[in-house]
């Protein structure tokens, strides 16, 4: 099979995985024979691994007509408590913003339930490069949290009126192996701009932490 025939091959069954409950990404990988040999899927643990394993296997027979040993499948799932309500709550806990010399340190804590996760993140002491450290350190929680990293970017912040309020607006791009989605939030300031930029910070990923949470 020519190499363009097995990028597509590969990017087709890392699609059918990616679609299957409770799945979040996913890798394929042919030995230079161009034999299956692994299958990598990384998923939310509300579903048992032996079943998603069963349901890769049926898709990808289903799909493209081939036999699937189980053993070539490895699940590595993420550890979440599902919420009564199914909701990812999280509450922002504390902001802390200290300078020495021209460099700033901003830690952000939020608070899951009973669980603190901190992020904390260093850079030049400017506003709009502390507006990004705000946002930056929100992120770093929710890596820490989901166990990733460098999956949510920060592509712009702004400062805005809106009905003769102030509000922050925040875009934050969800980067994944086969794609690129830019998503947007926003916050009207009510205790200061930083609180107000975690706050637009998680509204923008809501929906894509809820899924990778459970």
């Amino acid at each position: 099979m020519e190499r363009m025939d097995m990028k597509r091959l590969v990017l087709d069954m890392e699609e059918i995985i990616n679609n299957i409950p409770e799945v979040i990404s996913s890798k394929i990988v042919f030995n230079e024979n161009n034999e299956l040999e692994e299958i990598h899927v990384l998923a939310s643990n509300q579903r048992n691994a032996k079943q998603i394993s069963r349901d890769i296997q049926s898709a990808l027979t289903a799909k493209f007509d081939m036999k699937i040993d189980h053993k070539i499948i490895s699940v590595a799932q993420i550890n979440f408590k599902q919420e009564a309500d199914n909701e990812f709550r999280l509450k922002i806990h504390s902001i802390g913003y200290s300078v020495i010399g021209n460099i700033a340190e901003i830690k952000v804590v939020l608070q899951k339930g009973e669980e603190l996760i901190e992020g904390t993140v260093q850079g030049i002491n400017s506003k709009n490069n502390v507006y990004r450290m705000v946002a930056n350190a929100t992120l770093e929680c929710i890596h820490s949290l989901l166990g990733m990293s460098n999956t949510f970017i920060v592509e712009d912040i702004e400062r805005i009126q809106l009905a003769k309020r102030n509000a922050m607006v925040t875009a934050i791009s969800l980067i994944t192996q086969h794609e690129e989605e830019l998503m947007v939030g926003s916050a009207v300031v009510k205790k200061d701009e930083y609180e107000a930029i975690v706050r637009a910070t998680l509204d923008a990923i809501n929906r894509r932490i809820v899924k990778f949470g459970g």
